[in-house]
């Protein structure tokens, strides 16, 4: 029965979660996520290798255009430098500049001496300064790229054969043109990336969610809607085509759920007998416990607390008291003159008062206080949050309606009150005993009155009539409260 009350539980559940979490929703999502980050991690490693190997290749090319230029123009410029032709020198390096491999040309003479210069030059320090108008030079700032340059010698050579050195001219250039040149290259690398990763998107996410996102959701939906009442419903039939595990996972649902139906078919007569008895049972145990709550608590003859719950929520009173550091007071209050009624009357008669008293009281009392039947003619106030200040004013309001009250057979009666506040570090017993020696001080001064318990050490003994300890006070209250009938 535990296995079964299980299964119903669980399908219960499952019946009212219509939609599972949206991280559970979303598999084909995530199998989405996961395929297609490893495509863009390859995708982005393949992509960074092909332009590193572009920009070797275009790195290298620009070194080789830079070495070519020594078979185009060293003759031009040798012939330029041997005949101190100025302005043919200065063309020549004019057109050099406008090469793209060149970003600047200089020519020195066999001492080393800068002749001619135009573009940008990088020093022997690395420095970086560029020709301006005049041949003047300023700096500039570096690019991103790596500056290099190339040297050549210029060799004369006469008719008879001798050679004669006439300088030298060097070609600068810089690895940012490599990347300049391979710009477009990239561009439609990443361009062509961008289609394909896009077109694999929507090509993988309808394959995933077709194959996998679909049939799951069939079988989803198909859970959540199984309880006890739909086990007859018709068997799960994956929209899918081939045959794959979701088919087999499909197939052992469909079994289970047939096995399920007719195990809740064999125990349905037995689950209602024992619902049934389960019902009837606890019902009596229900009616049972609370009578005998009743009891325990309740005074028979008034319907109030009795002595026991009145204990209890004392010392309950009292924690909450110490632990919020509150005020925390007790009436004890004491028909006067109760055993005349008694002798009058009879105890019936007695008893018809203490019902009478009884309601009188509970009428008056504010909703959080705990009234009940301490014993005898003697009843019991339990007033938290309420200093003595209050619980006097409370004591003087109970004690006049008390005075203006006709009681059955009786008429008026009067009633004392013995009033103490709990003070830090205070047992209950203490505080009781207190109470009651301030009733006791009601009674010898004449009674229908009320009396308040100032502090331990006030009524640690009683000084009125003989200075009598307060436990001797207490004792002969007592006495006094059983024998009193004048």
């Amino acid at each position: 029965m535990t296995f079964l009350g299980f299964l119903r539980a669980s399908f219960r559940r499952g019946a009212s979660e219509h939609r599972p979490p949206a991280q559970d929703r979303a598999l084909a999502v995530r199998l989405m996520r996961v395929i297609f980050g490893c495509y863009i991690v390859v995708a982005v490693g393949l992509t960074a290798v092909q332009m590193l190997v572009a920009y070797r290749a275009a790195s290298h090319r620009l070194q080789e255009d830079v070495a070519a230029l020594q078979r185009t123009f060293s003759p031009g410029i040798e012939d330029a430098m041997w005949r101190y032709n100025a302005e043919v020198l200065r063309g020549i390096l004019a057109g050099m500049r406008e090469i793209p491999a060149v970003v600047g040309v200089e020519v020195r003479d066999e001492a080393g001496q800068r002749v001619q210069a135009v573009g940008t030059l990088t020093e022997a320090s690395g420095e970086v300064r560029q020709v301006g108008p005049g041949d003047a030079f300023r700096p500039v700032l570096r690019s991103f790229g790596a500056p290099f340059s190339r040297t050549f010698a210029l060799v004369h050579t006469d008719g008879n054969g001798r050679i004669y050195p006439v300088g030298s001219w060097t070609v600068h250039s810089d690895d940012s043109i490599a990347i300049e040149q391979v710009k477009n290259t990239l561009y439609v690398i990443l361009i062509n990336s961008a289609i394909k990763s896009l077109m694999l998107w929507f090509i993988f996410y309808a394959v995933i969610r077709t194959i996998v996102g679909r049939p799951l959701t069939q079988i989803r939906d198909y859970l959540a809607r199984i309880d006890a009442d739909t086990l007859g419903a018709p068997p799960l039939v994956i929209e899918a085509g081939g045959r794959h595990e979701l088919h087999a996972l499909a197939d052992a649902l469909n079994t289970m759920r047939a096995r399920l139906r007719r195990s809740f078919e064999e125990n349905a007569a037995l689950m209602r007998d024992l619902r049934e008895m389960n019902a009837t049972l606890k019902d009596r145990i229900a009616e049972r416990t609370r009578d005998l709550e009743a009891l325990a608590h309740t005074d028979l003859l008034t319907g109030l607390f009795n002595r026991r719950k009145l204990d209890e929520a004392l010392a309950e009173e009292a924690e909450r008291a110490e632990r919020n550091d509150a005020p925390l007071s007790l009436i004890l209050g004491d028909v006067d003159n109760f055993k005349s009624v008694n002798d009058r009357h009879g105890h019936k008669v007695g008893d018809e008062v203490l019902v009478a008293f009884a309601a009188l009281l509970r009428d008056a009392v504010r909703p959080t206080d705990t009234l009940g039947r301490w014993g005898g003619e003697e009843f019991m106030l339990v007033c938290p949050g309420t200093d003595l200040a209050g619980a006097t004013a409370l004591a003087e309001r109970l004690r006049q309606r008390v005075e203006t009250t006709d009681l059955p057979e009786v008429g008026t009666r009067t009633c004392s009150f013995g009033v103490a506040t709990l003070a830090p570090g205070e047992s209950t017993d203490g505080l009781v005993a207190r109470a009651d020696a301030a009733l006791y001080r009601c009674k010898r001064n004449g009674r229908n009155r009320v009396e308040a318990s100032l502090a331990p050490r006030l009524d640690a003994a009683v000084p009125e009539r003989g200075g009598a300890s307060r436990g001797d006070a207490v004792r002969m209250a007592s006495r006094s409260r059983d024998d009193e009938a004048a």
